[in-house]
């Protein structure tokens, strides 16, 4: 029997396919050079019985929703619901707008796609951040699903089960003491601790990793992302691209002791990052602070990752060295700071770095 006009049809497309029927509506009309018109058709989607895609093209015209918004993005969705909720709470723009800032890495996926392993991996970079800002971040992402869910473009608000990283008490950060950086060392000269690496792992150098940023004062996720190529040991340079503000983009100065800490990572069998996986991939935050979490109780000690850099910085006003060329070399943003350090000044910031002494 003939589907009424406007309702849509479903059609067998050809070839060996799972899914080859195919249900489409007509979603306007085109203007042919000859003056006639012809129809302009939307996927609703493929379906493997002919059954199947009459049932979705019933439910479709039970219940419309707008077939163009099926591949929209995570970035997409925010630029559709953000102008309604900022005249309804205009105080909130900025806040709304820095929180979106931070889901960069998945602002050009589907949102239909999108797991709770994506939106984990955003708080995951967040490491520094405080429970609010990253309360801020997770709400944030509540309310694009919402938006999402109520357009029918997608069925399930992952954000629900994304868990916060940053402790109850934010500013309860631990240094490193003098004798827990000497144990570290003492470690990797016996040849690091690799029984305890996860096995898909083995020989990534997690170790090596811990006193890098302790002498250099990487973010966890700048670390991670670290390009091998990026990395100039007879320099004694770091050509970090940074993953937060424009003055994440740096050049971090290698001090005298880690060289040879980074020297045994670039021997390491990687095709692209300085840290990997077994297979080539950098590690997930998640993978790292997994193994980071495993080995500290090893070792006596109770840290998080981020307690590195907060013991280099630490580190580097025990040391006298000035606050500008810290702001530089840890990535703080400072508009002064930003304007005054350059690649030029290399030698200079590669003596102050080496003022550190644990």
């Amino acid at each position: 029997m003939r589907n009424p006009n406007g309702y849509g049809g479903v059609s067998r497309l050809p070839g060996n396919r799972r899914r080859p029927f195919r249900a489409r509506v007509t979603v306007g009309w085109s203007e042919r050079d000859e003056g006639r018109s012809v129809q302009r058709y939307a996927t609703i989607g493929y379906y493997a019985t002919r059954n199947e895609a009459m049932m979705a093209l019933a439910e479709y015209n039970r219940d419309p929703w707008d077939p163009a918004l099926r591949g929209i993005t995570f970035k997409s969705a925010f630029d559709r619901w953000a102008p309604d909720y900022f005249e309804k709470y205009p105080s909130t723009r900025r806040v709304t707008e820095s929180a979106m800032a931070m889901c960069r890495r998945i602002w050009n996926l589907p949102i239909r796609d999108l797991r709770t392993y994506h939106l984990q991996e955003v708080i995951a970079g967040m490491d520094d951040k405080s429970r609010g800002y990253q309360s801020k971040v997770r709400s944030l992402m509540h309310m694009v699903y919402r938006w999402a869910m109520s357009r029918d473009i997608t069925q399930k608000d992952w954000s629900q089960f994304v868990e916060l990283t940053a402790s109850e008490q934010d500013s309860a950060r631990r240094v490193f003491t003098a004798g827990e950086v000497a144990l570290l060392w003492s470690v990797w000269r016996q040849g690091g601790m690799e029984e305890l690496e996860p096995r898909r792992h083995r020989g990534a150098g997690l170790l090596d990793s811990v006193l890098l940023l302790l002498y250099t004062g990487m973010r966890v996720g700048e670390l991670l992302g670290l390009r091998r190529e990026e990395v100039h040991a007879e320099e004694r340079y770091i050509d970090l691209r940074g993953t937060k503000t424009r003055a994440a983009r740096r050049t971090v100065p290698l001090h005298r002791e880690i060289l040879p800490v980074v020297d045994g990572l670039l021997r390491r069998p990687s095709p692209e990052f300085l840290l990997c996986r077994s297979d080539g991939l950098p590690l997930t935050y998640s993978q790292y602070k997994g193994w980071f979490d495993r080995v500290m109780p090893e070792l006596g000690m109770s840290h998080t990752p981020h307690d590195t850099r907060h013991t280099f910085i630490s580190a580097l006003d025990t040391a006298g060295v000035r606050r500008a060329a810290t702001k530089f070399i840890v990535g703080h943003s400072q508009q002064d700071v930003t304007d005054r350090y350059t690649h030029k000044d290399l030698p200079e910031l590669i003596r102050e770095v080496d003022k550190v002494k644990y």
